[in-house]
């Protein structure tokens, strides 16, 4: 039963990171937008912070890097 509920909050976990990394492709997006309708200089770094953090969200929803991190519970 323990192991049940360990494997649905795995899974809730995945769909909240899957639902974050939506949101931030999405404000990415949005950032796009805005600054080819206006260049300026923040709007840039903030979209690279945008970008940083879809990478991240990406790599933690591969499935080697899952993988690894499921293992390494005991």
């Amino acid at each position: 039963m323990r192991q049940t509920a360990g494997l649905v909050m795995d899974m809730m976990t995945l769909a909240r990171l899957h639902a974050a990394l939506d949101s931030v492709v999405e404000a990415r997006q949005l950032i796009s937008n805005a600054s080819e309708a206006s260049p300026r200089p923040a709007l840039e770094q903030v979209g690279e912070l945008f970008d940083q953090a879809r990478d991240l969200l990406r790599a933690i929803l591969t499935p080697e890097v899952r993988q690894s991190v499921g293992t390494s519970r005991s």
